[in-house]
């Protein structure tokens, strides 16, 4: 009878030698296995959203938008990007989120107040633009006959 003897394959010592360098990696002194580095005082929300034309339908470009804070009159702006959108880091509190108009525009929709905490992402501060119309009543024409003969007395 003869003696069987197992000889490991190629791919089980690449394996063996991949955990091998996988554990003296994972077991390396002075490596913290938790990140201990400090984290902000005051973790930011964020408060994003879009401006577009009549029925949301187009984006509005380089436009001024601002965030107020409600408690401290604390102002940024932004300006909108080729998407029309806008995006604020800001500390938790309330903010007023306001949009610079152009003549002839009024705003359709517009976000309330917006109570940001920790972490939050607020992404419904959108602004919808409409335009303003004014109506100019024209002048009426006595000279005219309109057609209904002549006057009754």
């Amino acid at each position: 009878m003869s003696e069987r003897t197992l000889r490991p394959s190629g791919s089980a010592i690449l394996i063996g030698a991949l955990l091998c360098l996988l554990i003296v990696v994972a077991c390396r002194q002075g490596v913290p296995v938790i990140d201990t580095a400090p984290k902000p005082a005051h973790p930011n929300g964020t408060i994003s959203g879009i401006v577009s034309g009549p029925e949301g339908t187009s984006p509005i470009v380089g436009r001024v938008v601002q965030v107020i804070n409600v408690d401290t009159g604390e102002r940024q702006q932004e300006t909108t990007s080729s998407t029309g959108g806008f995006t604020f880091k800001l500390k938790p509190g309330k903010y007023r989120v306001e949009l610079t108009l152009h003549e002839g525009e009024s705003i359709v929709k517009q976000p309330g107040v917006i109570d940001l905490n920790k972490s939050d992402i607020d992404a419904h501060a959108d602004f919808v633009l409409g335009v303003t119309r004014t109506s100019h009543p024209r002048p009426v024409d006595t000279s005219a006959n309109p057609g209904l003969g002549p006057p009754i007395a």
